[in-house]
Order: structure tokens, then C-alpha cells, then sequence
């Protein structure tokens, strides 16, 4: 049999594997050179497609930079979790190779199924360090990417950074974005009426639902309109609408936080540089 199988670290028992199973080894062995390189492209979570159109999905500037953070901050811990692990089987190496040398330099006599156990776990070890080390490069591709979509919207945005007090101002505009997004979604197949869940939302940052139902109709008949006259509505459409919403109901959550005797922002209480 092809002394290649070991690249798969077969055990060797497979020798005695019917032919047909030797052929298909075989040719496992003469791809999978070109397989394994091809998939280091593959380790990490998901795609920058994915990242950034499902899961970088807000309405507001600062709301994304927010969640890219986040991405961020999630894809260090991990790469600096990987890090450690792989320096602490390092030095387990290091601990099992010296005790194979101070045999054979003190004439020790160890077992030789103590011997190959050691060779095992040498390169058990070895294997895990090659395959976390291939997730390691992912994670930093992944940083890589967050961090340049980061800095374009920053550029977008025309700021060299945001500040707690930023975020805290887009909130409202974030949530109202947010609500009539839900509320349109559902209303879509829902014969036009917002459902419920969003209703509440509506009402817990201050719009009226009546009104709110009102805006979501009147769109949905202007897409509808178009349709008719055989011109597809965009989906810049719907953030231009957006947009106009926020604008139209900023003070909404505010005024709604006075009613109760609240205010929105505690300026005192905001992180300062």
C-alpha cells in the first residue's frame, strides 16, 4: 500500500482493507494536498457577505459601528483564547520530548507502549496546533475585514470617531428605524396591518400606532401603485422612507420620556475621554 495513507494518519490496520478501498485512499491521497489548501479559506464563521449584510444591519451609523465592535471584540477573545491554548500544548511538547531524551540520555529503560504513547500525544498535539493555527488566521482575515468596514462608515460619516454621547443621541432615531422596519416586514404579509409585537414597540418609544399604521399603508400603496404601472419599487425605496421617519419622529421618544418624568440622556453619566 502507498506509504502516502500516513498523510491521513491512518492507522495501520487499513492495510488490510479490501483493494476497492485501497484505490479510494489513494486517490483521497492524491487530492487532498490541493483540498486541504483551497479550505484555509473556509476557517472562520461565515463570510464578509454575511457579516456585512446580515449581520451589520442597522439603520444608523454608530448602531453598526457598534455591533462591529462587538464582532470584533468576539474574534480577539477567541484569537487570544487560541493563543494560549496552543503556547500551553507547546510547552506540553516540550514536557513529553524531554522525558523520551532523559530516557535515552540516562539510559532509562521505558516501556515501549510508554514510548509510543509518548510519540502519540507528541503528535496529537502537534496536529491541534496546526489546525487552531489555521482558525487563528481566519479570525485575524475576519478582524482584517470588521476594521476596514469600520473605517468606512466612519468616513461616510465624515468623523474620525464617535463618542458615548453620540451613540446615546442616535438611539432614538435607531429605534424608530428599527420599529417601522419590523412593522413594514410584518405588514407586508400581514394584508398591510403592523402586527402586534411591533405595535407594542411603537408604543413603548412614544408614535402613536394609529399613526404609525397610517405610514406603513401609505407606502405600501405607493409601491403598489408603481407595481401596477409596471415599475419595481428599490429597496433604496424603503431606506429613503426610513430615513424620513426618523427625521419626522426624533422627538417622539423624548417627549414621551417627559410625560413620564424622564429624561433621555444623563450627560453626567456618560463615559468622557
Amino acid at each position: 500500500m502507498n506509504d502516502n495513507l500516513n498523510e491521513m494518519n491512518l492507522p495501520c490496520e487499513i492495510k488490510t482493507l479490501p483493494e476497492v478501498y485501497q484505490t479510494m485512499l489513494q486517490k483521497i491521497n492524491a487530492g487532498l494536498p490541493a483540498i486541504m489548501k483551497d479550505q484555509t479559506a473556509f476557517f472562520k464563521s461565515q463570510s464578509q457577505f454575511m457579516d456585512n449584510m446580515l449581520t451589520i444591519t442597522a439603520a444608523t451609523p454608530i448602531r453598526n459601528l457598534r455591533q462591529i465592535s462587538a464582532e470584533i471584540n468576539k474574534a480577539k477573545s477567541a484569537l487570544d483564547e487560541a493563543y494560549f491554548k496552543i503556547e500551553k500544548k507547546k510547552v506540553m511538547i516540550k514536557k513529553k520530548k524531554l522525558i523520551l531524551l532523559k530516557g535515552e540520555q540516562l539510559e532509562i529503560e521505558l516501556d515501549d507502549l510508554e514510548k509510543r504513547l509518548l510519540e502519540i500525544d507528541i503528535a496529537k498535539l502537534t496536529n491541534q496546533i496546526e489546525h487552531t493555527h489555521d482558525y487563528m488566521l481566519g479570525a485575524i482575515r475576519k478582524i482584517s475585514a470588521y476594521t476596514e468596514q469600520y473605517n468606512l462608515i466612519l468616513k461616510k460619516s465624515g468623523k474620525e470617531s464617535f463618542t458615548e454621547e453620540d451613540f446615546e443621541r442616535e438611539e432614538s432615531r435607531y429605534h424608530i428605524a428599527k420599529a417601522f422596519e419590523q412593522g413594514l416586514i410584518a405588514a407586508r404579509s400581514n394584508g398591510g396591518r403592523i402586527d402586534e409585537g411591533n405595535h407594542i414597540y411603537l408604543h413603548q418609544i412614544g408614535i402613536n400606532g394609529g399613526v404609525a399604521q397610517l405610514e406603513v399603508l401609505s407606502y405600501l400603496e405607493k409601491e403598489g401603485k408603481m407595481i401596477e404601472a409596471g415599475v419595481d419599487p428599490t429597496h433604496e425605496m424603503v431606506v429613503d422612507w426610513l430615513n424620513h421617519l426618523m427625521d419626522k419622529y426624533e422627538n417622539h421618544p423624548s417627549l414621551y420620556a417627559a410625560s413620564k418624568g424622564m429624561s433621555l440622556l444623563d450627560t453626567i453619566s456618560l463615559y468622557k475621554k
